[in-house]
């Protein structure tokens, strides 16, 4: 077994072994699968897949159909080999009826996503897996809950699984989701669910701020369209201290062959100064969006008294459809840092500049592979360092005794959050404004 594992696995950097087994495990149990089914079931991209599928090709019957098949030969290969399923998610709900009562809902009133709000329905089970991970965490009794955008059908799910709760609002820029869940909630007689047609792009009205403890949103999959929603939310939420519950179920994934996207996102909730509590792979799955394998992960995130809006991203496009440069441009991480009051031991020095530079170099474990001094005619001096990953410049103004720095990297900066202490002690000033380029 370990032979064939690992020669595919040798193929497919990309996928850990186990996973590997266990995509051999479906196509082992299975006759036939089309490659939009076996995405939906294992999460993987349909870029993956493609690839994957090449790499065994010798033992399907056809790796580039529309379907994935075992021959003969390549059921033979695995005659012997013992292969497990594959937790493709960590956590895992199940309530069949329920499902089936959502499916049944679903296809009576012919809900059709629409591409202009990047929207792709969650499966039956995905809507009935959030609702539990809500109750899960205790967010349901007593709790006021605010679905910023509920495509998934959310609301219903929630008003059928836990009808004790206190106050459900739907808050979607879609009236022809609105209108069936109205529907909806009328027929099952639902109580204490309402809905407000709402474009996040627009400022929350005040009626609505502070009000919720639980947000659930499943927002565009952009920086952009992360940073607007999760503004949003924090708004509905409100002030929060470390005793109150409110808390942010947002769900966000992105191909594996752009891992840089998940770092940009993460860096977006800290600047919010959330807290992730959980996060839970592959959780949500989708009808549609094979981009991403048809799934998304779930982030759990707490608001603490720290806690902030933004208002750094509000005038961006949102959406994937709006084509934006930025959203095509490679990962960099870039800060530049306003210095005041450098005793001028260490702003007239070359030496001293260039030994604080450097141990700033190793702090933040960025590799030196040349240095230039540029001396100009009347005073100061500009230092550029061009390190393995990039540059860092330091511009010097002995006369205001200032510095300037501006570092950029292609790889994301080792001990980040320590960035603004050591340029303080290192550049011997306490005076320090620390800014990150986005």
């Amino acid at each position: 077994m370990n032979d064939v594992l690992d020669q595919i696995k040798t193929k497919n950097p990309d996928l850990k072994k186990a996973e590997i087994a266990g995509i051999l495990y479906i196509l082992k149990t299975s006759q036939q699968l089309t490659n939009n089914e076996l995405v939906r079931q294992t999460g993987i991209t349909k870029e993956m897949l493609k690839h994957f599928k090449a790499s065994i090709g010798n033992m399907l019957v056809d790796s580039q159909s529309d379907s994935v098949e075992l021959s003969t030969y390549g059921r033979e290969i695995l005659t012997g080999i013992e292969l497990f399923p594959y937790k493709w998610s960590l956590v895992d709900y199940d309530n069949s009826v329920v499902q089936q009562e959502l499916e049944a809902i679903r296809t009576k009133h012919n809900l059709t996503p629409k591409r202009e709000y990047d929207q792709f329905f969650a499966t039956a089970k995905t809507s009935v897996a959030k609702a539990s991970v809500i109750n899960a965490k205790g967010m349901v009794e007593n709790k006021s809950i605010a679905l910023l955008g509920d495509d998934d059908l959310i609301s219903v799910t929630l008003g059928i699984m836990f009808p004790h709760y206190n106050r459900i609002t739907v808050f979607d820029i879609d009236s022809d989701i609105l209108e069936p869940i109205k529907a909806i909630v009328a027929e099952q007689k639902l109580k204490n669910i309402t809905t407000k047609i709402y474009d996040a792009r627009k400022p929350v009205n005040q009626e609505d701020v502070g009000k919720y403890d639980v947000v659930m949103t499943d927002p565009p999959y952009t920086p952009a369209g992360i940073a607007l929603f999760l503004n949003r939310a924090i708004q509905f939420l409100g002030k929060s201290t470390y005793a109150s519950e409110k808390y942010i179920f947002l769900c966000y994934s992105n191909s594996l062959k752009s891992p840089e996207k998940t770092l940009k996102i993460q860096e977006i909730i800290q600047q919010y100064n959330l807290v992730i509590e959980d996060k839970i792979d592959k959780f949500n799955r989708y009808y549609g969006a094979e981009a991403i394998g048809s799934a998304s992960s779930l982030y759990i995130l707490k608001l603490t008294p720290h806690t902030k809006v933004l208002d750094n991203y509000l005038n961006e496009a949102i959406y994937t459809f709006e084509t934006k440069k930025e959203e095509k441009f490679p990962f960099v991480d870039h800060f530049t840092f306003k210095i005041y009051d450098v005793p001028a031991a260490v702003v007239n020095s070359k030496k001293a500049l260039l030994k604080a530079t450097h141990d700033l170099c190793t702090a933040h474990k960025l590799k030196v592979l040349d240095t230039k001094i540029t001396e100009f005619k009347k005073q100061g001096l500009t230092i550029t360092f061009v390190l393995g990953s990039s540059n860092l410049l330091v511009h010097t103004w002995p006369e205001l005794n200032a510095l300037h720095i501006d570092l950029i990297t292609c790889d994301p900066i080792s001990n980040k959050e320590k960035l603004i202490y050591n340029v303080s002690a290192f550049y011997k000033s306490s005076a320090v404004e620390m800014r990150k380029v986005e």
